[in-house]
């Protein structure tokens, strides 16, 4: 009786695995936010939703660089990818997205460019290649620019003001 293993790195992450992780996490980081809301608008306190937003704005920007990377890697559709980020928007989807995406073989494999023979041709494929050989370093820089976005996207505010939508109406 045979077996097929899924190819890993050197440290075992397979693309389904690491897709399952951002899933995951992104489900979490839905429950803090909507706890910190549900707290906020009962009017009992508003001290978790900076943290509760900051936490899933993270896990978010996490879910859909990770997301990208297995679109990459995996060769989905135009419309596989589009839907994968899409996800992340809704509360509690990313995970069922994952399994759906898992059970149709979308994260089925290993990693692309694990072997130095395989040249990557687009620059996606570069900056795969780059995550796949030097996995740390990548991981890294992913965390920082991840950081840098967040950021920028904190300094900006929240993406709307219910209590400015609600002046405005009335």
């Amino acid at each position: 009786m045979t077996t097929t293993a899924r190819p890993t790195t050197a440290r075992g992450l397979t693309p389904a695995t690491f897709h399952r992780f951002a899933a995951a996490l992104e489900m979490f980081t839905w429950v803090l936010l909507i706890l910190g809301m549900i707290l906020k608008y009962s009017g009992t306190t508003e001290a978790l939703m900076p943290i509760a937003g900051g936490i899933h704005g993270f896990g978010f920007l996490t879910f859909i660089a990770i997301t990208i990377l297995l679109w990459v890697n995996n060769r989905w559709t135009v419309a596989q990818g589009i839907v994968g980020m899409g996800v992340s928007v809704i509360p509690f989807a990313a995970w069922p997205f994952t399994m759906w995406a898992d059970r149709k073989g979308l994260l089925e494999g290993g990693w692309r460019f694990s072997d130095p023979a395989d040249e990557p041709r687009t620059l996606p494929e570069k900056v795969l290649a780059q995550f796949v050989r030097h996995p740390g370093r990548s991981i890294a820089i992913l965390l920082a620019v991840i950081a840098v976005v967040f950021t920028i996207l904190v300094m900006m505010g929240p993406p709307y003001d219910p209590d400015a939508i609600a002046g405005s109406v009335s």
